[in-house]
């Protein structure tokens, strides 16, 4: 299988947009118990029912944002199990979070809570095995490429949840293998293909934390990561209610309305994401500043506008837009991150996780303070905060971020090393040599 790589990427995708999905879906559980449904059956509602209670709603978010936080744990201690492991479980819990959640509804408040943590948990994964997946199965000729597709399942899983959900609420109705057997389903030329370039030590090297956590580019790119989760996760949580609420759109019109901008984010995503492979002569910082501060500028300009108007159709275009082109941002992180962080990314892309659940955390608890009403003027200072968050991270990045491998990425003790290389020869085979001293990479 000369293209086996793309199977994986296949198989990888659609596995973390049902993560993905399992995660969002709860916004339209929400908005399903509530009146103004166009379904033609009169539902009724226990007065007692705790959605009905909006502290009971952010506590529910609130535990999705604690799973996610604790979610990249047992990558730490769990590392003598194989990768294949690791997906299995993380997915299997992610799965046992939505087919149990009916029950635990019924149940009451705190075994749906406990659902919505095992979902959270689950999807803390994401980062973590997109950035195994690139590492391992992808040439460098297409890095950006593959982190584009995987970071676009969450465009995948909302557009499958949002459009899934409107119509369902206005309706009335692996084996034991090791990871490395893989490499049996390879063509050889797709082999030296993918290892062309690459070099791996013999001995994994430890992460040097503390030259990671002192490093300005990391941060910056964790600080804009936090901006684009913020205006991200207030768009899939609220948008939902802002739409259908504030807008007063039918809930049937709030899914549809909800899920253009991810499909229109994944075209977005998958070819801006290509075109960073290309470079076109630019060198790798400028290569990821051009298309940052070109989305971003109209991404803020256009969340501006939606809080601004009062025209509900043009506010409602508006957000569209700015969902459309906010949602790339992760790509420009995590590239960044790995090209930054090298053999050491995955540590740094794991705290983006936890930065998200901190985000799910304070997030609802920010917009039950800010918007008790849920009115358009109280929805207008929130989004006036993320242009600026926005604003702020975007010029940072511009301004002080390295897009080069570390100091701290390089072997600090003599060892060998294998270096991969194309030609055609057939099998290629790896070449093992000593490491000078002097030598820096």
């Amino acid at each position: 299988m000369n293209n086996f790589r793309f199977f994986l990427l296949f198989l990888a995708t659609v596995s973390m947009t049902f993560v993905y999905s399992n995660r969002v879906v709860f916004g339209f559980t929400v908005i399903c118990q509530q009146s103004g449904n166009e379904t033609e059956e009169v539902t009724y509602v226990d007065p007692d029912y705790y959605l009905l209670d909006s502290l009971n709603v952010a506590w529910m978010f609130t535990a999705t944002a604690i799973g996610m936080c604790l979610g990249p744990a047992p990558f730490y201690f769990a590392h003598f199990l194989s990768t294949r492991v690791l997906i299995f479980s993380y997915g299997f819990l992610s799965a046992i979070s939505s087919i149990l959640y009916p029950l635990a509804d019924s149940l009451g408040f705190w075994p749906a809570l406990v659902c919505r943590f095992l979902a959270g948990f689950a999807q803390a994964s994401q980062l973590h095995f997109t950035n195994d997946l690139v590492l391992r199965w992808t040439p460098q000729s297409e890095a950006s490429f593959f982190f584009s597709i995987m970071l676009a399942t969450s465009q995948f899983g909302p557009l499958f949840t949002m459009i899934l959900g409107g119509e369902m609420c206005s309706s009335s109705f692996l084996d034991g293998k090791p990871p490395t057997t893989f490499w049996d389903n390879l063509e050889e030329s797709e082999k030296k293909y993918i290892l062309a370039g690459k070099h791996s030590t013999n001995k994994k090297d430890a992460v040097p934390y503390k030259e990671l956590l002192k490093d300005w580019t990391i941060w910056i790119s964790l600080l804009m990561f936090t901006g684009y989760y913020l205006a991200m996760i207030v768009y899939q949580q609220y948008s939902p209610i802002f739409i259908k609420q504030v807008l007063h759109f039918t809930i049937r019109e709030t899914g549809y309305f909800s899920a253009i901008p991810q499909f229109i984010a994944i075209f977005i995503k998958i070819g801006c994401g290509r075109l960073l492979d290309v470079k076109f002569g630019c060198g790798p910082k400028l290569t990821l500043v051009i298309p940052l501060l070109i989305l971003e500028s109209m991404s803020a300009f256009s969340l501006f506008l939606t809080g601004f108007l009062d025209d509900r159709v043009w506010a409602l275009i508006c957000m569209m837009i700015f969902a459309s082109l906010h949602f790339f941002v992760p790509v420009i992180c995590s590239r960044t991150i790995q090209i930054r962080a090298a053999q050491h990314s995955h540590f740094a892309l794991n705290l983006n996780m936890v930065i998200a659940g901190i985000a799910q955390i304070l997030i609802p608890l920010g917009v039950q303070a800010v918007v008790p009403d849920n009115s358009r003027e109280q929805w207008a200072l929130v989004f006036y905060f993320l242009v600026i968050t926005i604003v702020i991270t975007s010029v940072l990045y511009t301004v002080f971020s390295r897009v080069s491998p570390a100091e701290w990425t390089n072997p600090k003790k003599k060892s060998e090393y294998t270096i991969y290389r194309l030609s055609d020869i057939s099998p290629p085979e790896p070449i093992t040599i000593p490491m000078p001293r002097e030598c820096k990479y």
